[in-house]
């Protein structure tokens, strides 16, 4: 544990605490207004409504945000605060909220009605995939059957606009191209440095071996040709994905207010 932290100023959580209580209770900020491009969107794939899918993805990322910030504050003695790092679970933490604040801007940021539709309903026919193995593994019979589900899907594609022929190559999703297209969509982020700082928090999630790049280490003995070392948190990465994490849970909500603004 330690006492201070090199954060640059604003500290990076403290741009989404505003975020903590949007999501946390009813609010008219995710009003969709009449004549708004959200609304338009909507309409064309109702019953999968591009706002519902958007929020949901925003709130996701301002949970784990919430979490990460009470994770780290501790307790206060005088003008010293408590911040302990985790080295691996705050990562966990970091890479939920990095992918959710990346799902809505990836969602919203298109100007294109289509393609805002096209990616709604790729989300759509990715979660049924994964839906129906749960059911499988289950032992579960789903309320609809798979049939059904990509025929509802495959009509409201056809019916905005995609071409028959096209929708299953249209309508393939990926999280990587998800990432990357949505670090695209902020300055001074861009693809690469999304997928990194995402792929990052992953390694340290799964306990990979290659996480250890993103650690600090200590050698602290030696038996025959092996190592012992200690692993700890390095400030500076987590600096860094926090830092893009806001950006982008930010950018998402700004997102969010616009298409769901209408015009004047």
């Amino acid at each position: 544990m330690i006492t201070e932290l090199p954060w640059k100023d604003p500290h990076p959580l403290e741009k989404t605490k505003p975020y903590e209580a949007l999501t946390a209770a009813p609010s008219s900020a995710w009003d969709v207004q009449p004549r708004s491009p959200l609304a338009g969107d909507d309409a064309k794939t109702n019953p999968y409504q591009v706002s519902h899918l958007a929020q949901q993805a925003i709130t996701v990322a301002a949970d784990h945000l919430h979490c990460l910030r009470r994770s780290l504050i501790g307790d206060q003695q005088g003008d010293e605060i408590t911040v302990t790092l985790h080295t691996y679970a705050q990562a966990t933490l970091l890479r939920a909220a990095f992918e959710n604040g990346a799902r809505a801007v990836w969602l919203l940021a298109p100007g294109k009605r289509l393609t805002r539709i096209k990616r709604r309903l790729a989300l759509q026919a990715d979660n049924d995939k994964h839906m129906g193995r749960m059911h499988d593994l289950l032992g579960l019979t789903p309320n609809r059957p798979k049939n059904e589900r990509d025929k509802q899907i495959r009509d409201l594609a056809i019916a905005a606009g995609i071409l028959a022929s096209d929708v299953k190559r249209e309508l393939v999703f990926n999280y990587k191209t998800m990432v990357k297209t949505a670090g695209e969509h902020l300055a001074g982020m861009g693809a690469d440095q999304a997928e990194a700082a995402w792929s990052a928090c992953s390694a340290l999630a799964h306990g990979d071996i290659h996480s250890m790049g993103f650690l600090e280490r200590e050698i602290v003995g030696q038996v025959g040709n092996i190592a012992l070392t200690r692993f700890s948190t390095d400030y500076r990465t987590m600096v860094w994905v926090t830092t893009l994490t806001a950006s982008m849970v930010e950018h998402a909500v700004q997102l969010y207010k616009e298409r769901a603004t209408a015009p004047a």
